[in-house]
């Protein structure tokens, strides 16, 4: 499969309905969701099973802020390649990137990682790359020893919180 099927993807949407339902079920202290089925511990360890992903290893950090002033210069001009930028930036560019170089490698190899985090184990409801996305870009060498499940657990809670504090301010 070349790079150019990306764009041949089938866009999945989850039904807002039952996403609600989900969110309102959700336990923040005990980290479960409570269905008619019956009530489910959310780990980190069941969402990399589930997903195929690493759950061992160093967590990324939670936010490229923290992070900010301890990147080279090659990271730090990285991290404002894709600061701010659409998922639809990170997409053109993995099909026009050239990897002549090893410094064009891995600037694709952050693309790609940006691109499979935002649109399927870590998308929002914008099409925006968060900065919760680019922690990911400190050591995209290693990014294979990393904690993955983690990563994802997290998003998914800190986006149900917030969903949470959010719909409790209304």
């Amino acid at each position: 499969m070349g790079l150019g099927a990306f764009s041949n993807l089938p866009t999945y949407s989850i039904n807002h309905k039952l996403s609600m339902e989900l969110v309102r079920n959700y336990d923040m202290i005990e980290n479960r969701i409570s269905t008619g089925a019956g009530e489910f511990l959310i780990t980190s360890q069941k969402i990399g099973y589930a997903f195929g992903l690493n759950s061992t290893g160093d967590a990324f950090e939670d936010h490229i802020d923290k992070i900010e002033d301890q990147l080279n210069d090659e990271k730090k001009e990285a991290l404002n390649i894709f600061k701010g930028k659409r998922l639809k930036y990170t997409a053109e560019m993995l099909k026009t990137c050239t990897i002549e170089t090893d410094y064009k490698k891995r600037i694709f190899r952050r693309a790609f990682a940006l691109f499979i985090q935002k649109s399927f184990l870590c998308p929002a409801s914008t099409a925006n790359i968060s900065p919760k996305h680019l922690p990911i870009i400190r050591d995209i060498e290693n990014t294979h020893t990393r904690n993955w499940a983690h990563h994802v657990n997290t998003f998914l809670v800190d986006g149900i919180i917030e969903l949470k504090k959010w719909k409790e301010g209304q």
